[in-house]
C-alpha cells in the first residue's frame, strides 16, 4: 500500500488516556509498572480488563485488531504462500522444470519460514498488550492454542469473520511502521520527513539550552509509533503524542515499554511483497528494531515524554487543554480529518498565544469517496487559505511548496512512491484574536 494512514478503527474512539507522568482527563486504564525513566506508562496492559467503562463498540474494535494480530500467521499462509506454491503445482511439468530451476519454489518456502518468524513477534506484541487475557504463547503451550481456539470459535458464534481482510492490511501496514519509525533503515525517510520539522522546533526554541526545554510543551497528534514525538523529546522539550488507531497503540506500547535491548527483535515486514522486487534477499531481508532504546533517552528527568490514546478533537477540546501547548508538530496527519476546519479549531483551542504549528505532509483525504462518510476536500490553496481564515499567521519564511518525501516506503523496490508535501509553519497570535 501506498497511501498514508493513520488508521481509525470503527469505535476506536476512547476518551484520553493519560500515558506519562502527567494527563489530563478522565483515566481510562489501569497504571502499569513504569517502563525505565517512565516513558509512555500508561497504556493498558490488559486489553480486556485495563480499560473501564468502554462501550461495547471500543471492546469489539479491540477485539476485532486483536484478531488481525491473531490471524496473521494462518491468513498470509494461506493467501500468500500456499496460493502461489498452488499456482506453481497447476502448471505443467516442463514449466513446473524451469521454475524449479529459478528458485522461485525455494524463495516461496523461505517466505514461509520467514512469516512464521513474522508471526512469533506479532503474538509478543499481542501478548505484551493483553497480558491478561492471553495466555504465554510459547512454542506448542496447549492452552494457548486452546485458547486461540476458543476466541476464533467465539468470533463465528457471533456471525464474525476469524479477522477483516483490511485489517490484515493494516497489519501489514504496521510492520512496515516499525521499519519507519524504529529501525536505522527507515532513518532516511525519518531524516526526510521528521528531519525538517524537528530542525524548525528547534530554531524557534534556539535561545533555549537543550536542558532547559524541559517547560515547553509540544503536542504531536497522529503520533504513530511514537518516534517524532521521542525524538522531539530527545532534544530536551516535553512531548505528547497522540494516536487513535488501535493497530499503532499496540505497537507502540509494545516498542517503547518493553524493549530492552537495540535490535532487540528482528521482523520481515517486506516478505507479503511479491511483485516489484529485484531479487530474493531484497524480498526476504531482516529488520531489526529498535534502532535506539526509549529507555536511554536524553533529558529524561527534565522532560515529561507521554501518549495519548483516542481521537484528536474529543481528547484536546476538553477545556482543561485550553492553551496548554507551546507548540503542535503535525507530519502526515492534517489529511486524516473528515473536516480539517475541526482539526485546526481544535489546534487553535489547545495552543498558548504565541504558539507555533509545524505541518509537513500530503493531502491525501482519508475519506475521499468513502461510501456513507461525510468528509470535505480541499485543495492546497484552500487549505493555506483556511489556516488563515481560522486565525494563524503565516511564518513566510518558513513555507515550502514541495517536499518530495516517502511514507513506509520499501527501498529496494522497483516501485517507489513521493509525496510532493508542503511545509509550513504558523503561529497563533500573541494578542487575543476572534476566529473568523
Amino acid at each position: 500500500m501506498h497511501s498514508h494512514s493513520h488508521s481509525q478503527e470503527p469505535g476506536a474512539s476512547l476518551a484520553q488516556i493519560p500515558l506519562g507522568r502527567e494527563g489530563s482527563g478522565a483515566d481510562y486504564c489501569e497504571n502499569m509498572s513504569p517502563a525505565p525513566l517512565d516513558i509512555v506508562n500508561g497504556h493498558s496492559e490488559s486489553i480486556h480488563g485495563g480499560f473501564v467503562d468502554e462501550s461495547e463498540a471500543e471492546s469489539n474494535a479491540l477485539s476485532d485488531v486483536m484478531a488481525a494480530f491473531l490471524y496473521y500467521k494462518t491468513y498470509t499462509l494461506n493467501s500468500s504462500i500456499y496460493r502461489r506454491l498452488h499456482s506453481i503445482d497447476g502448471l505443467s511439468e516442463r514449466h513446473r522444470e524451469i521454475v524449479s530451476s529459478l528458485g522461485t519454489i525455494d524463495k516461496i518456502k523461505d517466505a514461509e519460514k520467514l512469516v512464521r518468524e513474522n508471526y512469533k513477534f506479532i503474538l509478543d506484541l499481542a501478548h505484551s498488550s493483553a497480558v491478561d487475557a492471553i495466555p504465554s504463547p510459547t512454542e506448542n503451550s496447549m492452552e494457548f492454542k486452546e485458547w486461540l481456539k476458543h476466541f476464533f470459535d467465539a468470533r463465528r458464534e457471533a456471525g464474525k469473520p476469524p479477522a477483516a481482510d483490511h485489517h490484515m492490511e493494516k497489519l501489514y501496514s504496521t510492520l512496515k511502521q516499525f521499519v519507519r519509525d524504529w529501525s536505522a533503515e527507515g532513518k532516511e525517510e525519518r531524516d526526510q520527513t521528521y528531519g525538517p520539522l524537528l530542525e524548525a522546533l528547534e530554531n524557534e526554541f534556539v535561545t533555549i539550552p537543550r536542558e532547559s526545554r524541559g517547560g515547553v510543551r509540544v503536542l504531536v497528534p497522529g503520533a504513530g509509533l511514537g518516534r517524532l514525538a521521542f525524538d522531539i523529546c530527545c532534544r530536551g522539550f516535553s512531548s505528547q503524542g497522540n494516536e487513535f488507531s488501535y493497530f499503532m497503540l499496540l505497537a507502540s506500547n509494545y516498542i517503547l515499554n518493553k524493549s530492552q535491548v537495540t535490535d532487540q527483535h528482528t521482523i520481515y515486514p517486506f516478505v507479503h511483497q511479491f511483485s516489484n522486487v529485484v531479487k530474493a534477499d531484497d524480498q526476504l531481508r531482516p529488520v531489526t528494531i529498535p534502532d535506539v532504546l526509549p529507555s536511554s533517552m536524553p533529558f529524561a528527568s527534565m522532560a515529561d515524554f507521554s501518549m495519548t490514546a483516542g481521537d484528536f478533537i474529543e481528547v484536546y477540546s476538553a477545556e482543561q487543554e485550553k492553551e496548554k501547548w507551546d507548540a503542535v508538530v503535525t507530519c502526515f496527519f492534517m489529511d486524516t480529518a473528515k473536516n480539517v476546519l475541526n482539526y485546526l479549531e481544535t489546534m487553535w483551542h489547545v495552543m498558548k498565544p504565541g504558539a507555533v504549528w509545524i505541518n509537513l505532509g500530503p493531502l491525501l483525504w482519508h475519506f475521499d469517496n468513502v461510501a456513507g462518510e461525510q468528509s470535505i476536500e480541499f485543495t492546497r490553496d484552500e487549505f493555506i487559505a483556511l489556516i488563515g481564515k481560522v486565525g494563524f499567521e503565516w511564518e513566510e519564511r518558513l513555507f515550502e511548496e514541495q517536499v518530495p518525501v516517502s511514507y513506509t516506503s520499501n527501498s529496494k523496490s522497483m516501485l517507489q512512491y513521493t509525496y510532493n508535501a508542503f511545509m509550513c509553519v504558523a503561529r497563533k497570535p500573541r494578542e487575543k484574536s476572534v476566529m473568523c
